[in-house]
């Protein structure tokens, strides 16, 4: 369940970053654009953050730009998520944060975040991406589709009918007679059945399942006959 606000999630997350995880599976909170506004030192939006939390501003600065990166920017992030946005959300809430997230990565803007060196150019080109995917009614819906494509699961084995393959079992049709069984598994005269007559033969050869079983024993027996 997402947090009530965004900058109450992006502060929780400058506490603890080792909750980013779950964070990045976590539904993102509906005022997104406000931390982007923070994060663009909007003084509106700073002086209302402040009053609300109480931190100073380099501090929710801070926090909103660590947010954005490690939530919205992150490289398994689909386009709605990068935008700071979902599949509801309007075309003009799109852009608006795609404006806002565009003046967050200019590079004549110094970031708060000092200590670390942000590759804007690699996130610059992540919300280029995600907004050339959404820009339009007929992207946004070819993009749709390729999600949903994706989360398909894949198909099953089928037939060239189309219908779906049946369960293939280790033992395929009928038990085999004898005669059978033994040209194929023991070699010729080991596991051989009765010979029929040349009557029979004539009328042709028995059905495999007509045929008995010789036991093992009868076998080796045989084997042994054919070879004295």
């Amino acid at each position: 369940m997402p947090p009530r606000d965004a900058m109450a999630a992006a502060l929780a997350l400058l506490r603890d970053p080792a909750s980013v995880r779950q964070a990045r599976r976590a539904g993102l909170p509906p005022d997104i654009p406000f931390l982007l506004e923070v994060a663009n030192a909007d003084a509106a939006a700073i002086e209302r953050a402040r009053r609300r939390t109480g931190y100073p501003d380099h501090f929710l600065e801070e926090a909103a730009a660590f947010y954005i990166e490690q939530v919205l920017l992150d490289r398994h992030a689909d386009s709605y998520r990068i935008l700071g946005g979902s599949p509801v959300s309007s075309h003009a809430e799109l852009r608006r944060n795609m404006a806002l997230m565009m003046r967050w990565l200019h590079p004549d803007r110094k970031s708060q975040r000092s200590s670390v060196a942000i590759d804007r150019d690699v996130f610059a080109g992540r919300v280029s991406r995600a907004w050339e995917d959404l820009k339009s009614d007929d992207r946004r819906t070819a993009y749709d589709a390729k999600r949903a494509l994706a989360a398909a699961p894949p198909p099953g084995p089928t037939h060239r009918n189309g219908a779906a393959k049946p369960f293939a079992s280790r033992h395929k049709g009928p038990r085999m007679g004898v005669r059978s069984m033994g040209l194929r598994s023991m070699g010729r005269g080991f596991m051989r059945g009765p010979v029929p007559s040349p009557e029979a033969q004539a009328a042709g050869w028995p059905r495999a399942h007509d045929l008995q079983p010789v036991s093992f024993w009868r076998r080796i027996l045989g084997f042994l006959r054919g070879r004295l």
